[in-house]
């Protein structure tokens, strides 16, 4: 099999395990599934469910980082615009596009599951990452200083993402979430001395 049909069928392998336990445990609750449930579910081995994940809290986890990276790939920047307008861009994207939403429900999971705790803070930490990286890969030959407030501004509105996904229970990614996403922008745009994104 060639390399990249290859890397084809792992990731496909991943989405299905992650998908398969998360809606499992959307449906029937976190102490009522098993390992053995999912596999079974997802017709493949326990083997080749621990060649991608320890456990089920993280193919619970990871079913976030799969949709953002998703979402990730169907992203349009917009043409000629600053590493904060691109952020901007992005993340709302992922908001309209309801990236987000599954976030929230893995991490209200996380209250009552404190051993699902770390692998939604690595989930967290792969999706910051991975937005950064997309951003960076349309802004040929950035340097230092756009590397810096790229990275700076995904750190920060992750914050904002989470903190709101979070506190207000709205699954959707609906209500004031865009309108904090684009006052962190403008903050951030003001202090770094730079234009921030406009709300449109």
């Amino acid at each position: 099999m060639a390399p990249g049909l290859r890397d084809a069928k792992r990731t496909a392998v991943a989405q299905r395990l992650a998908a398969t336990a998360f809606d499992q445990v959307r449906e029937r609750g976190f102490g009522e599934v098993t390992v053995d449930d999912v596999v079974t579910e997802a017709e493949v081995s326990r083997r080749t469910f621990s060649n991608y994940y320890s456990c089920k809290e993280a193919a619970v986890a990871a079913v976030v980082v799969h949709r953002v990276e998703a979402a990730l790939r169907e992203w349009q920047p917009p043409t000629a615009a600053d590493p904060l307008t691109l952020v901007s861009d992005l993340v709302d994207h992922q908001i309209r596009v309801g990236a987000f939403g599954s976030l929230t429900e893995v991490a209200a999971l996380a209250v009552g599951h404190p051993q699902l705790v770390p692998f939604v803070r690595e989930a967290q930490w792969q999706l910051w990452v991975a937005v950064g990286d997309r951003v960076l890969d349309v802004l040929p030959g950035a340097g230092d200083d756009d590397v810096e407030t790229v990275r700076l501004a995904v750190g920060a509105l992750f914050g904002i993402v989470s903190a709101s996904l979070i506190g207000s229970g709205d699954r959707s990614g609906a209500g004031n979430l865009r309108g904090a996403v684009h006052r962190g922008i403008a903050r951030l745009g003001t202090g770094l001395g730079r234009p921030a994104a406009s709300e449109g």
